[in-house]
């Protein structure tokens, strides 16, 4: 028998023992056979998998509330196999802290191992108290986070807990698929006959799932009551990571799992309560809520300024830019995005607010300036689509403000310095959204609400003393402003980044500057000057350049064979590149790229135009990349890498200039 054959069967005998260790599963002891394993054999990049994961979830009556609570009893193992998978040996537990002890969640029973193989006994070491810490996230939300000692590559790690919450009638959602294989995970839940929920199963991967009546029963008030109940029982076997690949808002919505949201609670005799919502009812609800709808009503804000502003001349584009520079220069954003507008008006008097805050400000005095103005409520793409199986507030976590006048449509947000008019975060550019009219809703696509563009003009010669020199001026438009400035203003100074401009494109900088326009269109315009530092004529016969310079691909961001997910691009746009190189004195143009058309879809999904002049001085290039959607499935990948591959190629087709 050959080594490859012995390897092959030292892996599926290894895969027969985890898997048969899953029925015979005992925290506190590993198999040797587990710690000696060095590769895993679903997946051999994996810097670790999940060997055994349970999480058992039952309801149970408090005393102290007189009510119910869910318990949920979690257990895990993980194998680390590279240094990389360390990381999966820092936990973190989050949990809510109500305004007393009994509306506040609770950890207990926190516990953990790591093993490890040493001079070939099994060495374990316990979780310490001295490793697990409590952490804010907000007032009320809070992590219990801990590390494993001893954890290294070769160990074998788990840890278990129960959270008991008062929060019955929202137990947590559960996600089977990690960024890591997941050999076994099971999830179970024993609901009451008095709780009915929706469920709904997601992801691409399978899930074996089943649901079994059962016998329950309840020790309430001294007296024990019975009832019936279900059991609904799901489970994954060699569960392939899913990895966070390029060009998706949001990995998360397509991990497999299971949800569940309450329907409707009937306690035979004495309650009885339907929680099934239309979108209609929830967009009702949100409109009569006092921390929403009612603080859309504020008609004393900005008594003294808006009437300026109204009588000003100008166009409506330009007075709707005055009340949200308005907006703006009273209340800073403090980085908390929220759906729920707690107090508008202390936000003006502090100077400081949430993003509902600030937006609910936006509205009143867009309103109050007498324009027709609707709430845009979603979930941002950074939380995860809305589930559209069952509708519910509780998915929906931001919004913005429509304004309508006439036939002309804009969206606005006041919480960053550089939204315009359409102009609104790219985390808001999602597919779905409610756009309520009290009464009534409309769902609506926000991402092709802008005019995105990028139009860059390079103009290039070579110096006296041989050198690639040119000036290079550059318009952002759109969400390819907000972009721009978002990305410009993470530096600590114009410095810093002009020397990562000067580092990433091999060029120096000089004449550096960024102008905001507001007219005709919100935009961004970067100019300076530059010469290249590895461009330069010589002794050689041949001086060959990339029209395109840096302004070129860098690299095909599709170049794997197969993809999983799909292709999610921020936003459509338009962008266009002009060069004009002179031809150096004392050189021939000797080849240069042809002009190219390429386009991908049936409906011009994105186009890519390349278009060659040349004449006795110089040499002009004409380039073109046009997005014209946001979302393209995985199913069409093959179309977009080989579209993609062929417009790599053509960026990368260079000029070739030949001495006299």
């Amino acid at each position: 028998m050959n080594m490859k054959k012995i390897t092959l069967l030292a892996g599926l005998l290894l895969s027969v023992q985890i898997l048969i260790a899953q029925n015979k599963f005992k925290f506190g002891t590993v198999p040797e056979g587990l710690l000696e394993m060095t590769v895993y054999d679903n997946d051999s990049t994996a810097s670790a998998f999940v060997v055994y994961e349970n999480n058992d979830v039952y309801y149970d009556w408090n005393s102290a509330t007189r009510d119910f609570e869910i318990v949920t009893n979690y257990t895990v193992r993980i194998k680390i196999l590279t240094s990389n998978g360390v990381e999966y040996a820092n936990g973190a537990i989050p949990f809510y802290k109500g305004r007393s002890a009994l509306l506040s969640e609770n950890i207990t029973g926190l516990t953990g191992w790591t093993y490890n193989l040493e001079g070939g006994k099994v060495v374990k070491e316990k979780l310490s108290k001295d490793y697990i810490f409590t952490e804010d996230v907000t007032e009320s939300q809070k992590r219990m986070k801990f590390a494993l000692p001893a954890a290294k590559a070769g160990s074998v790690i788990e840890y278990k807990y129960t959270l008991r919450s008062p929060y019955f009638y929202d137990p947590e959602n559960f996600q089977f698929q990690r960024s890591i294989p997941v050999k076994y995970s099971h999830f179970m839940i024993s609901i009451p006959e008095y709780f009915i929920f929706n469920r709904e199963m997601k992801g691409y991967e399978p899930i074996n799932s089943t649901i079994k009546p059962v016998n329950m029963s309840f020790h309430i008030g001294g007296q024990m009551h019975n009832c019936n109940g279900e059991e609904i029982s799901a489970e994954v076997e060699d569960l392939p990571a899913l990895k966070d690949e390029n060009f998706v808002w949001n990995y998360n919505d397509f991990k497999s799992g299971i949800s569940l949201e309450l329907r409707q609670i009937s306690f035979p005799g004495s309650y009885y309560k339907d929680f099934s919502q239309t979108w209609n009812n929830v967009t009702d609800r949100l409109m009569e809520s006092d921390n929403f709808g009612k603080e859309l009503k504020n008609k004393g804000l900005f008594k003294e300024e808006l009437p300026a502003i109204s009588a000003s001349e100008g166009t409506d584009e330009d007075k709707l830019r005055a009340i949200l520079d308005l907006v703006r220069s009273k209340v800073k954003w403090n980085d908390r995005s929220t759906l729920s507008i707690n107090n508008p008006s202390k936000a003006l008097k502090e100077g400081v607010g949430t993003s509902a805050e600030i937006n609910a400000l936006l509205f009143n005095a867009l309103k109050n300036a007498g324009y027709q103005v609707h709430p845009v409520v979603m979930s941002l793409r950074s939380k995860g689509r809305i589930p559209m199986t069952y509708p519910s507030i509780d998915n929906l976590n931001y919004f913005v403000v429509q304004v309508a006048i006439g036939d002309a449509v804009y969206y606005m947000d006041a919480t960053r310095p550089y939204c315009d008019l359409n102009v609104i975060p790219v985390d808001c550019l999602v597919d779905k959204a409610l756009c309520i009219y009290a009464p009534g809703f409309d769902w609506i696509n926000l991402t092709k609400v802008g005019n995105n563009a990028e139009r860059t003009n390079l103009i290039v010669a070579f110096n006296e003393d041989g050198l690639l020199t040119g000036k290079k001026s550059k318009s952002y438009a759109g969400e390819c402003a907000f972009s721009f400035k978002k990305s410009y203003e993470g530096y600590k100074d114009e410095t810093e980044f002009i020397q990562k401009t000067e580092t990433n494109n091999e060029i120096s900088i000089t004449g550096f500057s960024v102008e905001e326009k507001r007219s005709p269109n919100f935009s961004f315009v970067e100019t300076y000057d530059f010469t290249a530092n590895n461009i330069q004529l010589g002794e050689d016969e041949i001086v060959t350049v990339n029209p395109l310079l840096f302004e070129t691909m860098k690299s095909n961001p599709f170049k794997s064979e197969e993809r999983k997910l799909p292709i999610e691009f921020n936003y459509p746009e338009d962008d266009r590149i002009n060069i004009n190189i002179a031809i150096p004195a004392g050189y021939a143009l000797d080849e240069a790229p042809e002009s190219a058309r390429i386009i991908y879809g049936d409906n011009n999904e994105m186009e890519f135009s390349y278009m060659v002049q040349v004449n006795e001085t110089n040499v002009q290039i004409a380039y073109r990349f046009k997005l014209n959607t946001c979302v393209i499935p995985a199913t069409d990948y093959t179309g977009v890498r080989d579209f993609m591959a062929k417009v790599y190629a053509k960026c990368n087709e260079i000029l070739i200039f030949k001495k006299l």
